[in-house]
């Protein structure tokens, strides 16, 4: 039988938490959430507090007014980058920026320039990510262990903080001007060596999604360690989006919409058009469904995979028929070489 009724979920701020310590009656069909003592201090203060909230649509966008733009992962050599320009240029697909995610210390300086070079005449941006990361340091021990995934990819030794900074210094050198990086304490040197002028002021911090950037405080911590963009954890909610935007209106959302086999397999194309609303200015990160591993061999097929799934991205966002603008590729989000 379906209970004809008016239920309300009750979410407790002070005016509710002091009802119940005074033993007032609560009105009918009121829910009592849990935890209404912590709900009330977070909402009293700004901080998130519950995950049922009403959805509202971002007022933030890109310089130019554009609410969302478009990012392909995993373009880890020259050939790949030369095949997914191809296949884009072919297809008629829009791309803002690339990610370089192996690691540029596996690439030759010849080879990166060559990559910066393609994405320059292109009019691409492409973001290296910097090591050493823990897979490749032998000091790393701990990360080959049983329960290294913890450490996630935090550098764990002196070296390897001086290495980092390094290979920034290198790409920063060979014109590149978007770095992606694993590790709170390396974001918080670079963020510094650039505010003291030892690194330009195009050069864009994105942190990796192996920050596990997983909830709102997560993500304004980033913000205040000196990102620009964090990818954002896969699976969170959109109601989680939502208030990182909230707390963090001058940090760039990167939002992965579909995913490796290996790292849960799930699609998000249904929910693009509320990621964009919510989110707001958002990266729509698309085409890594493509493989079952982010490791795996790319050939043409994949490549041609990818962008077909960037583009059916996309029309799932058009066919929603919300206002949307693509953001012009401008300013340091977009990672365009200086050459």
């Amino acid at each position: 039988m379906k209970m004809e009724m008016d239920a309300r979920v009750l979410e407790k701020t002070d005016e509710a938490a002091t009802s119940i310590q005074s033993g007032t009656s609560l009105r009918d069909h009121e829910v009592v959430r849990g935890s209404f003592r912590a709900r009330a201090w977070l909402k009293s203060h700004g901080y998130p507090y519950s995950d049922n909230v009403e959805l509202q649509a971002s007022p933030l966008r890109f310089p130019d007014g554009g609410n969302f733009a478009v990012e392909i992962p995993v373009i880890n050599t020259l050939d790949v980058l030369k095949g997914t320009v191809a296949a884009l240029k072919e297809e008629g697909i829009p791309c803002t920026r690339f990610n370089e995610t192996h690691g540029s210390i596996l690439l030759s300086d010849s080879e990166i320039r060559e990559m910066l070079s393609l994405c320059a005449e292109s009019g691409y941006g492409i973001a290296f990510s910097i090591g050493p990361r823990p897979e490749y340091d032998r000091k790393a021990a701990f990360y080959r262990g049983k329960f290294g995934l913890e450490q996630g990819r935090r550098v764990n030794n002196n070296d390897a903080i001086a290495n980092s900074v390094e290979e920034v210094l290198r790409l920063v050198d060979l014109g590149c001007r978007g770095v992606i990086v694993y590790d709170m304490g390396v974001m918080r040197i670079l963020s510094e060596m650039r505010e003291s002028g030892n690194l330009p002021q195009d050069l864009f911090f994105k942190a990796s999604s192996h920050c596990i950037v997983s909830n709102p405080v997560t993500a304004k911590i980033w913000e205040e360690l000196g990102a620009d963009s964090v990818t954002v954890l896969h699976d969170v909610d959109l109601v989680v989006l939502q208030e990182m935007r909230r707390m963090t209106n001058g940090l760039i959302l990167d939002v992965p919409i579909d995913v490796y086999d290996d790292k849960g397999g799930f699609i998000r194309y249904n929910e693009i058009p509320e990621i964009v609303q919510v989110a707001a200015p958002v990266i729509l990160k698309m085409g890594a469904s493509a493989q079952v591993n982010p490791y795996d061999q790319v050939n043409l097929n994949t490549v041609k995979k990818r962008v077909r799934r960037v583009a059916l991205g996309l029309e799932y966002l058009e066919r929603s028929g919300i206002p949307t603008k693509f953001a012009a590729k401008s300013a340091s989000f977009w990672c365009h070489p200086s050459l």
